[in-house]
């Protein structure tokens, strides 16, 4: 567990509360160590100590808690024995954050992987050997095709990238005839990371017609073009211009909208997807946004500093700019399936390497390297 931020993580064993109704006890099989965790972990965002890291969590049914069976997305009940996924929050479903469709953002939230081991919810990280599930969360089986360490990323990286391509659905179907279609659009992607390649996978999954995917380490650029079909992986520039746009965009497209054959020069990407978080990489996912296009910014979720940007820019493109942080249930429910599909298969296999917990410190020290993708912790 975490007990001073930016010292190494201490081995403590502490006890096994008692389960209430709707709540489940899972014995942890893997848990990999997302970017938020090294943030906390480093002292970059407020958190309270001690507390036991870990929100990308996979594991098995041990115990379930007085009464009905609590049940999983699809309304069947659960069983011990069950290998699970769940959701990274449990909420109330009443308040109006829930019932607006909110429920990541629940008045009664609880984050697992982000509560103080002193509190109602102190045994809910998954760098431990087991995981109190609590009522209110979306639990997800897993098909025996899906390995734990593949599968493991799934509640964090992929459903927040499977919620970011749901957003920019939503978005494109409120403008032009083709609703939400990704057919005809052309999408950039900042950051190679796993929410990145994540987020590049689900696109080209969805036969996004130009994908492109901008990262300054090599490695990354070469491991993204390697895991995503059809990707063009490209450095940033010094300096945005039309030109540099438009060699990434290729050719002149043919201007669909009224069937006439006409050639137009695109003015940006018709969708931009901010994940790395650097504060410098925001301004240029606005600048790189075309007329009428949409700007996802999910990357940022520790404190940076202000950004500046021409606002007269986003008004005359109208340009749309949304905020994904973590997701719905249903998006789990993708990310799940995204991952056992052939088309997500390469990038489950980007999960590891796997340490045990004894060597969890090796394994934060590893995951906070550029080369890292995703390390897998397992008991």
């Amino acid at each position: 567990m975490l007990v001073v931020p930016g010292q190494p993580l201490e081995l403590q064993a502490v006890p096994v509360p008692a389960l209430a109704e709707g709540e489940l006890l899972v014995r942890v099989t893997a848990c990999s160590l997302c970017g938020s965790d090294l943030h906390t972990a480093h002292g970059r965002r407020p958190h309270p100590v001690p507390t036991i890291l870990g929100h990308e969590i996979v594991g098995r049914i041990a115990a379930l808690g007085p009464g009905p069976a609590p049940v999983c997305v699809s309304g069947r009940p659960l069983a011990v024995g069950e290998r699970i996924t769940w959701s990274v929050c449990a909420s109330c479903g009443r308040c109006d954050r829930c019932l607006q469709g909110m429920p990541q953002k629940c008045r009664q939230l609880v984050k697992y992987g982000h509560s103080a081991l002193r509190s109602p919810h102190g045994l809910s990280g998954g760098l431990a050997d087991y995981v109190q599930v609590f009522a209110g969360t979306a639990i997800v089986p897993l098909p025996d095709t899906l390995t734990d360490t593949a599968a493991a990323p799934a509640s964090c990286a992929v459903a927040t990238a499977a919620a970011i391509v749901r957003t920019i659905r939503q978005q494109l179907a409120g403008f032009g005839p083709d609703g939400g279609s990704l057919a005809t659009r052309s999408a950039v992607v900042l950051g190679g990371g796993m929410l990145g390649l994540s987020v590049a996978s689900l696109l080209a999954a969805g036969g996004v017609g130009r994908l492109v995917l901008l990262d300054p380490v090599a490695d990354r650029r070469s491991r993204a073009v390697a895991t995503v079909p059809g990707l063009v992986a490209a450095p940033p520039p010094p300096q945005i211009d039309q030109a540099w746009v438009a060699s990434l965009l290729g050719p002149a497209e043919a201007d669909r909208s009224d069937g006439a054959d006409q050639r137009f020069e695109a003015d940006g990407f018709d969708v931009v997807v901010e994940a790395s978080g650097a504060a410098t990489s925001i301004p240029a996912a606005l600048e790189l946004t075309a007329t009428g296009g949409t700007c996802i910014l999910a990357g940022s979720v520790s404190p940076t500093p202000g950004i500046a940007f021409d606002p007269e820019r986003v008004v005359r493109r109208q340009v749309a700019i949304h905020g994904v942080h973590n997701y719905r249930p249903e998006d789990l429910v993708t990310a799940v399936e995204h991952l056992a599909s052939p088309a997500g298969g390469p990038l489950g296999a980007l999960a590891g390497p796997v340490f045990p917990i004894e060597r969890v410190n090796e394994a934060m020290a590893l995951a906070a390297t550029p080369e890292a993708l995703r390390v897998v912790v397992t008991p």
